[in-house]
């Protein structure tokens, strides 16, 4: 694998204007930390893939046939948008969660997201999805001057015809544009899986790439997985 480089805290924390510099420079949230890399390994024991950071345009950003459905099936549903928390219901939800996705995850959803002995250096929201008051789905976030960054999605197994994972991007996506934001930060994209590739929805038109060793951010749809995979090679290994 590539440098891994990450950023602690300082006095000012990780809000508004040094947040936004941050996530435009390739940097995203992990626990406390800032962090970035060109290439991550996806599992134990698994070679190390290329990763390009993404971010969506937000007042570009249209709502496609798939999207609208994934609104229409959930109308029924009540969404709060609140200062983010976790509690004894949120863990119940995340441990339903965490035994139905095929992949590792933390053991819970407050040693996802932070330690408690630490103070929280970030404007973290989340977003709460209920079928009359049973909680199904709960997607975190943190927000800058003119930016937000989704950090996890949760979700209850027995909904996943309703694709609540995209209807918390779809719920962001909104706060965002209710909040006047520019960008929703959604991670990274690898070239040697599809397993980030939904983070393009719902309009891969406005979205954007990094190319770390320029510090240029492109539009993702006029390129292929298969350049960023050569670009890769030659700059970034």
């Amino acid at each position: 694998m590539g440098p891994f480089y990450y950023i602690a805290a300082d006095e000012n924390s990780f809000k508004n204007e040094s947040f936004d510099h941050l996530l435009a420079a390739g940097y995203y949230r992990m626990q406390h930390l800032m962090f970035t890399c060109n290439d991550t390994a996806l599992g134990e024991d698994m070679p190390a893939v290329p990763v390009f950071w993404l971010r969506t345009l937000v007042n570009q950003c249209g709502l496609n046939r798939a999207a609208k459905t994934i609104l229409k099936k959930a109308e029924n549903f009540s969404v709060s948008v609140q200062p983010a928390s976790v509690d004894d219901e949120v863990e119940s939800l995340y441990a339903l969660y965490k035994n139905h996705v095929p992949f590792s995850v933390s053991t819970t959803c407050t040693d996802y997201l932070h330690q408690e002995i630490v103070p929280h250096p970030f404007d973290s929201m989340m977003v709460q999805v209920r079928d009359d008051d049973k909680l199904i789905a709960t997607g975190y976030f943190d927000k800058g001057s003119q930016s937000i960054a989704g950090i996890m999605n949760i979700y209850h197994p027995d909904y996943n015809k309703y694709s609540l994972g995209k209807f918390l991007m779809l719920q962001k996506l909104q706060y965002a544009l209710s909040q006047k934001k520019t960008f929703y930060y959604t991670g990274y994209i690898s070239t040697g899986s599809t397993r980030f590739d939904y983070k393009t929805f719902p309009d891969p038109t406005a979205v954007e790439v990094l190319f770390p060793d320029k510090q240029e951010w492109q539009p993702y749809h006029l390129l292929s997985k298969a350049f960023l995979a050569e670009y890769y090679s030659k700059f970034l290994v």
